[in-house]
């Protein structure tokens, strides 16, 4: 166990969640975790069951008295998003996460903490084993690979489960979720035509830097800049008015977080150095402008660099600008019945250069698979004019907000009396799997609770102790109120 987490209530799930966070379990790195937690099971005599995904399914029955109350599904998810500053030293792969504390703050040292979802998990794995709580029979779904496409749960057997009342543990901000956004993963590769640089230039990096990012569902109406995009305008205007070569173009590592920091390498002649210079001036001091607010700490570097052996043919650096500009990115439409709440966003999340290709992978969001379906249309037909290729990654349903629900009704119930305080029920741009549940079961009652994650998928993410005491006891209080469901 971390030494800065010892002492912690509540003391079980503190000590589960160290030994989560001690196992690597990126998008698509889940078997380490999810072994390890079918030998919990196993250990502790629960029901568990593993398929090749490594998705889990464990049952507990009932505590007595709670025989005829419905099945209650808990359900959270392995993987988590890597990221992490430029220049921190962490192999996602191998290191265990570099937990810290400060006080009521439990953070990472220069990367995501996995809080998202791992808190989930360790509130999940408490239950299962404790034998204090009561509880109806109980259905714990822990799926893989769901910051990267969800495809764990859409491989889950789901004739294995008999609930129809599902508490989804992926993280809330201030109260509960009862609607989500669907969401789709494009990408387009771009193959150009490379040619020997030119002799006699001079070579330099353009990077971003010091932008917040954030979570692409959740922090996308705060209008933070996208590395990604910031990189592409200023490539395109220093095509224009100074006659760069481009090299280079890589920014993001994952898609569904806001890029945060990008870089291109350009070559260009001795004599329009001065100009260059003035140029990159004059973009820091727009961009300090355009971002005072959102991102206070933009920073735009000019670095000399090495000179590389190729360069993209000046005529195919317009269809990879072409491509870069007219994608959508931001906010596309704000939602109308839910105020505050987006309708539709996009996201180009990862930028990357792999030898004369380049590759583009875009998240789109909405609440319509209309409007989903509209955007894949749209970057296709792009694609095809550019004479780029096309693939749909992922894709998954929106989850669509019941006003009846009971489960919803039953927790600000439950926290009202609780905290003497409204709860907040909130409908959410972020993608999670409630929708697949949606799809499979249309009659199922589900809400999404768990602990507030701040700076969502940025190396800042951090919790607060207080919030997981409190989600904790809320969840305890909620399966010992599903007699009154």
């Amino acid at each position: 166990m971390y030494e800065c987490l010892k002492g912690l209530e509540p003391v079980r799930f503190f000590e589960i969640f160290s030994g989560l966070c001690q196992i690597p379990h990126g998008s698509k790195n889940e078997r380490a975790i999810s072994d390890w937690i079918y030998q919990f099971c196993r250990e502790r005599n629960i029901e568990v069951w593993q398929d090749d995904h490594y998705n889990l399914i464990a049952k507990k029955p009932a505590t007595p008295g709670y025989e005829n109350a419905p099945i209650v599904i808990l359900q959270a998810h392995l993987d988590m998003v890597c990221e992490k500053n430029a220049g921190t030293v962490h192999d996602f792969a191998k290191d265990p996460i570099s937990v810290q504390r400060d006080g009521d703050r439990i953070y990472a040292e220069g990367t995501t903490l996995g809080a998202d979802d791992a808190t989930g998990v360790a509130f999940a794995m408490c239950v299962l084993e404790a034998s204090d709580i009561p509880h109806p029979q109980l259905e714990v779904v822990l799926t893989a690979d769901e910051e990267a496409g969800m495809s764990g749960i859409r491989a889950l057997d789901f004739s294995r489960l008999k609930g129809r009342v599902i508490v989804n543990l992926d993280c809330s901000d201030e109260g509960i979720v009862v609607g989500c956004a669907g969401v789709t993963c494009l990408r387009n590769e771009l193959e150009l035509k490379c040619e020997k640089a030119p002799q006699m230039l001079e070579w330099a990096k353009v990077k971003i830097r010091g932008l917040k990012g954030g979570h692409s569902g959740l922090d996308i109406t705060k209008e933070r800049g996208n590395a990604n995009l910031i990189l592409a305008r200023i490539l395109s205007s220093l095509d224009r008015e100074i006659g760069i070569r481009i090299s280079t173009v890589d920014g993001g590592l994952q898609t569904n977080a806001i890029c945060r920091e990008a870089e291109a390498t350009i070559a260009f002649s001795p004599e329009m150095k001065e100009k260059l210079e003035e140029k990159i001036q004059w973009w820091r001091q727009m961009l300090a402008k355009e971002f005072k607010v959102s991102d206070p700490g933009i920073c735009l570097l000019l670095e000399e660099t090495e000179p590389l052996k190729e360069v993209f043919d000046e005529k195919e650096v317009q269809r990879l600008l072409d491509l870069l500009l007219n994608i959508d990115c931001g906010v596309i439409a704000m939602n109308v019945e839910v105020p505050g709440v987006p309708e539709t966003s996009g996201n180009i999340g990862v930028v990357a250069t792999k030898d004369s290709r380049v590759i583009v992978r875009t998240l789109y969001r909405s609440c319509f698979d209309s409007k989903k379906q509209y955007l894949i249309d749209k970057n296709q037909r792009l694609a095809r004019n550019l004479g780029a290729e096309f693939f749909i990654e992922s894709s998954s349903p929106e989850w669509e907000y019941k006003a009846d629900s009971r489960l919803s009704a039953l927790i600000q119930r439950i926290f009202e009396k609780r905290f003497d305080r409204k709860l907040v029920v909130e409908v959410s741009h972020g993608g999670n799997e409630c929708g697949a549940f949606f799809r499979q079961f249309p009659d199922a009652d589900i809400v999404c609770t768990g602990t507030q994650i701040i700076g969502a998928h940025t190396p800042d993410e951090s919790v607060l102790v207080s919030i997981i005491q409190k989600e904790w006891e809320m969840l305890c209080l909620t399966l010992k109120g599903m007699l009154e469901y």
